[in-house]
């Protein structure tokens, strides 16, 4: 028996997508097997830092385990698959390599209030379509709101106020 809610190993379904306008999106991780899918509640930055780390986990592991990957004999597909129902929101995200069978793990955390016990569910992947994964899901939470070249924030449609400005302008608009 798994110790895990979900545990699809092997993965052939793992996506992230947003629902809703800029600034107001929800991010969705979603991973499947077959016709069994979950879809989770995630934030832009923890997209992000999963995304980048997994391409430097795949350098280190071409580095030292094997050679750059060339199995891209299939595209794979980004799109949610509806409906998108969230089974939980996303608290923690962790990264490893499985060395023996050369797959990707990705290990989630369910956030719960304190004292309850979270679920976690394990995906495994290849090294292509974990690589594949990490650019489509920059070009997702890239995809937002532009940033504020001086503080980095957000910009939204009507403007910014930018507190790097020192009072110098009111508002940046793109």
């Amino acid at each position: 028996m798994s110790d895990f809610y979900f545990d699809f190993d092997p993965t052939d379904h793992f996506t992230l997508g947003a629902l809703g306008e800029p600034g107001q999106r929800t991010f969705f991780l979603q991973a499947g097997r077959g016709i069994e899918f979950v879809s989770m509640i995630c934030e832009k930055e923890q997209m992000r830092a999963l995304s980048e780390g997994l391409l430097s986990l795949l350098e280190q592991v071409e580095e030292i385990y094997h050679p750059p990957h060339r199995e891209r004999a299939k595209p794979y597909e980004f799109g949610l698959v509806e409906p998108v129902i969230p089974a939980w929101r996303i608290a923690q995200l962790g990264v490893g390599y499985d060395e023996e069978r050369d797959r990707v793990i990705v290990v989630v955390q369910e956030l719960v209030e304190e004292g309850e016990v979270a679920e976690v569910a394990r995906f495994t992947l290849t090294r292509a379509h974990a690589e594949a994964f990490a650019y489509h899901a920059l070009s997702v939470v890239s995809a937002g709101r532009p940033t504020c070249p001086f503080c980095g924030e957000p910009i939204d449609p009507q403007g910014h106020f930018c507190t790097r400005s020192n009072g110098h302008t009111r508002s940046y608009v793109q």
